[in-house]
């Protein structure tokens, strides 16, 4: 967590390189490009395991009954990534969630549902309740989706899906006997809300906690701390110019607490026991997140502070919080429904890879 700051610290101590991974979930052999599948309306042929294709940025990904999915849809998915973060991996989880969102279309379209252009403006109206205020909602939208207008069409691809998910739940009440995919309802009493916040109560309390790092030099009389300030104001350069602030605070700090990254989600409390007041409310109350502090003396030390991460959450009631809750429990089960629809369809649909949704 706060930017990979503990996997440098190991990593300088055993001088060695950083990675990452994603959490892709499936595996996929390479294979040629295969001939698509025949027509779906056809007789349902029998599905032979083919070896699943290769990811690559052309050619065909998948098919979904007579729905073809391209490696260049699957990128278009992935077009706000760097590239050298888009892993084969990433690749094969977006394709998948492309098949799933296809083949649950399909069946909307199959049982004749579809969204109107009101049930799509009271959705909006709700998300920005949801989130505060417009402010706010205008924020996500522009990190999530990017435009308004691509905010509108992912939504309403959800709203209508979650219609289905409704039209299947009345149509195993008005006819047991046909078969259905056995989901449940995702509404959500007040009662399990009151019961959630209670068991949770900590979620909701105030918390004022800084993350940061430091670079500390020590001195012990006048001639040691002006070798230490041409060092600081040394290092101050090299961070200005992109040097990794990790490293050089692991390589050149002489303060136990700065060397080994101990002030990481501390409280004002936690930072009054270690550093003057002075020094505790320009951290706390001056400095931003992602800003680099100048030369600062606290105490017998001189320091370069760089702050990764300011929380302040303040406390909520029950009817603050209810909102949040009961929106948290209905995705919940929303995406036990979601799992349990993709099975119920994947029985009467051509895959092609056959085992597209066998790794999730």
């Amino acid at each position: 967590m706060f930017r990979g700051i503990r996997s440098i610290v190991l990593l300088c101590a055993a001088g060695l390189g950083c990675s990452s991974a994603s959490s892709p979930r499936n595996e996929m052999a390479p294979t040629p490009r295969l001939d698509p599948p025949v027509e779906q309306s056809q007789p349902k042929p029998v599905q032979v395991a083919a070896p699943a294709p290769s990811p690559s940025n052309d050619g065909i990904a998948a098919r979904v009954n007579n729905d073809i999915i391209t490696w260049k849809d699957v990128l278009e998915t992935l077009k706000d990534i760097k590239p050298q973060d888009v892993t084969v991996e990433l690749k094969k989880s977006n394709l998948r969630q492309l098949a799933e969102e296809r083949m649950f279309l399909q069946a909307a379209k199959a049982n004749n549902l579809s969204i109107t252009e009101q049930e799509l403006e009271e959705a909006q109206r709700r998300d920005i309740k949801m989130y505060g205020s417009e402010d706010e909602w205008e924020k996500v939208i522009r990190i999530r989706y990017g435009t308004k207008t691509n905010y509108r069409e992912t939504r309403k691809k959800e709203l209508l899906i979650y219609k289905l998910y409704r039209h299947l739940m009345q149509q195993s009440w008005t006819n047991p006997g046909k078969g259905t995919p056995g989901l449940m309802l995702d509404f959500v009493s007040p009662e399990e809300i009151r019961e959630y916040f209670k068991e949770h109560e900590q979620q909701f309390q105030a918390i004022e906690r800084i993350s940061f790092m430091r670079i500390g030099l020590q001195f012990m009389n006048p001639v040691q701390k002006e070798a230490k300030m041409i060092l600081a104001e040394s290092l101050l350069r090299k961070l200005n110019e992109g040097a990794e602030f990790a490293m050089l605070a692991f390589f050149y700090s002489d303060v136990r607490r700065a060397k080994d990254f101990r002030d990481l989600g501390v409280s004002r409390k936690d930072a009054k026991e270690f550093y003057t007041e002075e020094t505790v409310k320009y951290l706390f109350d001056v400095m931003k997140e992602g800003e680099l502090s100048p030369i600062i003396e606290d105490k017998n030390s001189l320091n370069i502070f760089r702050m990764d991460q300011k929380i302040n959450q303040k406390a909520e009631s029950f009817d603050e919080a209810q909102v949040k809750i009961r929106t948290m429990l209905e995705n919940k089960y929303r995406e036990e429904n979601r799992k349990k629809l993709r099975d119920h369809l994947r029985k009467d649909a051509y895959l092609w890879p056959p085992d597209l949704f066998d790794f999730e």
